[in-house]
């Protein structure tokens, strides 16, 4: 029994790696899915937590080495996130810039109406 134990520890340490390695990557497949089925619902801050869960990902993902194929598909799956995370933050922000833009314009109107004799 004692032979065995190290054995089975050793076992149990390399199987932790590969779910930890298989793990990282499943959570990156999760991420980009949820951020296509939801990026037309995103607000910015859903937007900005989206992108800190993609950096904690990736920072998991560079401490396992990945075979070619499994590279080629982290590679686009973050291609796919980044492209997401362009359009939905820039879209938003841009949203918000047109807001304000639009209640500036609101309040010189207000003010020339009211100055206007």
């Amino acid at each position: 029994m004692k032979k065995l134990l190290p054995i089975i520890l050793l076992g149990l340490a390399l199987t932790g790696c590969r779910s930890g390695k298989e793990a990282a990557l499943n959570d990156l497949r999760s991420l980009t899915t949820e951020i296509e089925k939801n990026a037309t619902v995103f607000n910015f801050d859903e937007w900005l937590k989206e992108q800190r869960k993609f950096e904690k990902i990736n920072k998991r993902l560079e401490q396992y080495e990945y075979s070619a194929a499994e590279n080629h598909e982290i590679g686009e799956l973050k291609g796919l996130c980044i492209g997401y995370f362009a359009k939905g933050v820039l879209g938003k922000a841009s949203n918000k810039i047109l807001d304000a833009a639009n209640q500036i314009q609101g309040i010189v109107d207000g003010v020339k109406k009211v100055l206007t004799p």
